[in-house]
Formats: C-alpha cells, structure tokens, sequence
C-alpha cells in the first residue's frame, strides 16, 4: 500500500502490470479494495492499473467537509499529477462512472479512452431502484456489519451469482469488514450523487467513450445506460447479459476483456 499527496489530502493507491496507465475509479462505499482480485488480475496484463480509494474511503484521509462529485473528480487528477502521469484511460462504475465523466468535462486533457459502468447521468434523467433495491443498499444499523454488506447482495448481483459465487462475495465481506467505509462517508457520497448531472453537459465529453450495463442491473436499471450512451457523441454501447450492477465481479474475464478490446482501438491522444 503506498499513498500519494492529491492537493490537500493522502489517497491511498496501488498500481500493477505494465502498459497504459488506466485509472479505475470505484463506486459508493467502495475503495480500492473493492474491485475483486480476479478483474484487476485481467486488466493488469495489457495495462498500469491504477486502483485508489476516494476521499473518506479504504485508507485515505477523511476529511469533515462536504463530498461533491466534482471534488472527487478534481482528487482523481490531482492523483494522477501527484503519480506523474499526463494522461490515462479512466474506467469508472456505478458512482465512480459519475466521477469519470466529471473529469472528462472538466479535465478533457487528462483522459485517453474513457469507460463507463453500470452508472447514469443524474437527474432528470436517471431511472431509480425499486422500493426493495433501496432496502437492501440502506443500512439497518441495528445489525451485524457482516449481515448489512451480505443484504445488499440484492441490489449488487444477480439471484444465480449469491449461489454460484459465494465463495467470491464471502471475500468480499471480509475485504469489506477489513476496510469499512464510515457511515459519515456514505452519508457525504449519498449526498454528492444526488446532487450531480451531466446532462445537457455530456455532450462536450470528447474522449472516445465506452458505456457498459449488466441486463440484470437492479440498483441502476440498464435504461440509465441508454441515457448515458445517448448523451455522449460517439460513445459504444454494450450489455453483459445476466449480470447485475456489479458485472465486474461476476464477469471479471468478459469485463476485462471487452474494456481491453475497446482501448485497444483508442488511438493516443497528444
């Protein structure tokens, strides 16, 4: 574990493999710890995987004020500055996909190929969980920390994966047990979504974007991609099928593989 100054604030990072740096900017509650073992394993033979935890996350500082998502995008390229690095592929999900296209607009310089995930543009466009989704994503703190993380798998991933991949998600409790998000973080991060929108802003995104959704995607409904798709220029659309939100842990190797295939035809930007 390393930690880089990012303006005023200590993010924790890590980087493995060689190649084009790509930053993967991680989504609510989550951190750098938070990607699965076997997704970033993928990535990292064709590119520098940059992998962090956003401000009040995993071992990065904490600070008492506000979240915006603008801020996170600003900490985002302040990493990259503090890490020498001019100019990197951005992937970001959920949230984090959020904070990628605010650095897109606002630091177009900064970003190569940009990467999309199971995110949305903010309101007025943005399709929202059902009641039962919601539920299982807010915590009922009269209950074991174990057993809140285990309810969101609902909203998370899909029914087949809770079996099939239990082993997996039981990982990710304890990765999750071990770096726990405070509640004050994920009241900041809950705030800052609610209060972002790209739209009628997208459209100035010029890195050649890739927009990805999982057809089962509860949390944010696939709709969210089609708005997202539309709303940037030239942007490729594609689905996982049969996965949830987290597309990247049930498919880690289709995931990584079609992320690499479309970065693979990003020409370098000067």
């Amino acid at each position: 574990m390393a930690k880089a100054r990012a303006g005023n604030i200590d993010l924790e990072y890590y980087i493995e493999g060689s190649g084009p740096p790509l930053l993967l900017i991680m989504g609510f509650a989550g951190s750098a710890h938070s990607w699965g073992v076997p997704f970033v394993e993928r990535l990292s033979r064709d590119f520098s995987v940059i992998r962090f935890s956003s401000r009040g996350t995993g071992d990065s500082d904490k600070p008492a004020d506000q979240t915006t998502v603008p801020m996170m995008a600003d900490d985002s390229v302040a990493l990259l500055d503090a890490l020498g690095i001019e100019k990197a592929h951005v992937v970001g999900i959920s949230m984090g996909g959020m904070i990628a296209q605010e650095v897109a607009i606002s630091h177009p310089e900064r970003v190569n190929g940009l990467v999309l995930g199971c995110t949305g543009l903010g309101a007025p466009k943005m399709v929202t969980a059902d009641a039962a989704t919601s539920a299982a994503m807010t915590p009922d703190l009269s209950l074991p920390r174990e057993e809140i993380i285990r309810r969101s798998w609902y909203a998370l991933v899909s029914d087949s994966f809770v079996t099939s991949g239990h082993a997996f998600l039981e990982g990710m409790v304890a990765s999750f047990m071990e770096w726990p998000t405070p509640m004050e973080t994920i009241v900041k991060q809950a705030m800052a979504i609610g209060g972002f929108s790209t739209v009628g802003r997208g459209g100035s995104i010029s890195a050649p974007t890739l927009v990805i959704h999982g057809t089962l995607d509860r949390l944010v409904p696939p709709a969210n991609g089609d708005y997202v798709h539309a709303e940037i220029p030239g942007s490729e659309l594609r689905s996982i099928e049969g996965v949830g939100h987290m597309f990247f842990w049930e498919k880690p190797n289709e995931s990584a593989a079609m992320i690499t295939e479309f970065l693979s035809r990003v020409p370098a930007r000067a």
